[in-house]
């Protein structure tokens, strides 16, 4: 069909017509012209809608980040547990070392229930489990203000406030990862800042609370708990389908056909998870020996009393903080194995240099390389373990892996106490800075086999 005074031909049976070719409008005719329009508008719209979408999961993203910041920043509460140490054994009746034994089925539970929860978490979803775990935590904490034996405490705060934390924990940590693939590294520091912080303030709520109200302190924490987990319930959302954000490593993987999603059961037949495992609770267990005889340390090594021993703490808190943020961004730029060789030299550098620290400027500057170090363990290895194992089932992996975290705690201060000279003066805790620069140095043998197995995986997954 021919318009008037032209001599182009336009077949007005195509609806194919590409609306990013120019055409001239002239040319065509007018039933032609109406449908270039049209597509030219559905084209406006469809990148509208794109960018609707983009702008929505993003807002999205930064939502459920601040819902796991809040998770982590409640679970940080373990140590709140010592502020009430007296208040408890007047309460129970029990001896320090009874009450103390609290905290250790506190961590072992938790430990247990962070296995479980990365299975829920990897099947339902994050919302609702942080709802039940925050509602658990929060029950635990509450309880233990009334708890008036030794078997009722155990069971409030070792048991129910435990598996609260367990609950919470592992999904905050694994809901946000999966919401940022592209800087996993760097968003697990800032969300383990969370836990520092939580830390210092809750200690200081805790040392308040204890003062004016002794054991029922915990029933103000535990409500506070409640109504902080339900927020963040509220924040937290899964990742929609196969969603990646454009450009990053996990599209380009998973394009490629070459993402690695291993069950539970194919990730322990590995021979990295072993050497994963193994380098997790050494590095864990070297930081832990002697970062919980902290103030005891300081008191007998420089001669400082209680209170100017509580600065020391307190620096080390800081480092800790430093540490995690570093290490996030470390193990994006550089690598999560690389991080960690540098993570367990500064802690052998760290404990040495405690030893023959005399003064408190040199005992300072050691404590904060210690410090720092300690603080990138927990940052390094959720990222590790989702890039070797994959996101798919990252909950429940990451969930099994972080027991060696748990074995850590429990076989690190149990080495340090055992060790400390109590007749040897100042030079005390020698024997335990020296055991565990040597237990670090054994975690550094085993980094360089790690090494070589991810510098293999990484071939094969080029070919």
């Amino acid at each position: 069909m021919a318009t008037a005074g032209h001599s182009i031909s336009v077949d007005t049976q195509d609806t194919h017509l590409n609306a990013t070719q120019p055409i001239r409008v002239r040319d065509l005719d007018h039933q032609s012209h109406a449908r270039l329009t049209y597509a030219r508008r559905e084209r406006v719209g469809s990148i509208a809608r794109r960018l609707e979408v983009t702008q929505a999961v993003r807002a999205n993203r930064n939502l459920v980040f601040i819902g796991a910041f809040i998770a982590v920043w409640c679970v940080s509460a373990a140590n709140v547990f010592t502020v009430f140490d007296k208040p408890l054994q007047e309460a129970t009746g029990g001896s320090a070392p009874q009450v103390a034994l609290a905290l250790t089925i506190y961590q072992t539970v938790m430990a247990v229930f962070g296995i479980l929860s990365g299975r829920i978490v990897d099947k339902a979803g994050p919302r609702m489990l942080t709802f039940v775990g925050g509602a658990v935590f929060g029950a635990g904490w509450i309880l233990t203000g009334f708890a008036a034996n030794i078997p009722m405490l155990y069971l409030t705060y070792g048991v129910l406030a435990g598996a609260g934390n367990g609950l919470l924990y592992n999904p905050a940590i694994n809901t946000a990862l999966r919401w940022f693939p592209e800087k996993r590294g760097t968003m697990n520091g800032v969300l383990l800042c969370a836990a520092s912080i939580g830390g210092i303030m809750l200690s200081k709520l805790g040392a308040v609370l204890n003062h004016s109200f002794g054991q029922k302190g915990f029933v103000y924490i535990g409500i506070g708990f409640l109504a902080l987990c339900f927020v963040a319930g509220l924040l937290m959302k899964p990742v929609p389908g196969n969603w990646a954000p454009a450009g990053s490593n996990t599209t380009q993987a998973a394009s490629a056909g070459k993402e690695i999603n291993c069950s539970p059961t194919q990730m322990l037949r590995t021979p990295t998870f072993w050497l994963m495992l193994i380098i997790f609770a050494i590095a864990a267990t070297s930081g832990l020996m002697l970062i919980g005889k902290l103030s005891a340390i300081v008191q007998t090594q420089l001669g400082f009393n209680a209170v100017t021993a509580a600065n020391f703490v307190m620096i080390n808190t800081a480092a800790n903080l430093v540490g995690r943020l570093t290490t996030g961004k470390l193990c994006d730029k550089i690598g999560e194995v690389k991080t960690l060789a540098g993570i367990l030299l500064l802690t052998i550098i760290g404990l040495l240099g405690l030893s023959m620290s005399t003064n408190p400027v040199m005992f300072a500057v050691f404590l904060c390389l210690l410090g720092a170090s300690f603080g990138g363990v927990l940052v390094a290895f959720p990222p590790l373990t989702s890039r070797q194992f994959g996101l798919k089932n990252f909950g429940i992996n990451y969930g099994i892996m972080f027991f060696a975290y748990a074995i850590a705690s429990l076989v690190g201060p149990q080495i340090a106490s055992r060790l400390v000279n109590a007749d040897a003066g100042i030079s005390a805790y020698h024997t335990a800075f020296y055991v565990a620069s040597a237990v670090a140095a054994v975690g550094l043998v085993l980094l360089i086999a790690l090494a070589r197995v991810d510098r293999k995986r990484k071939a094969e997954l080029a070919k």
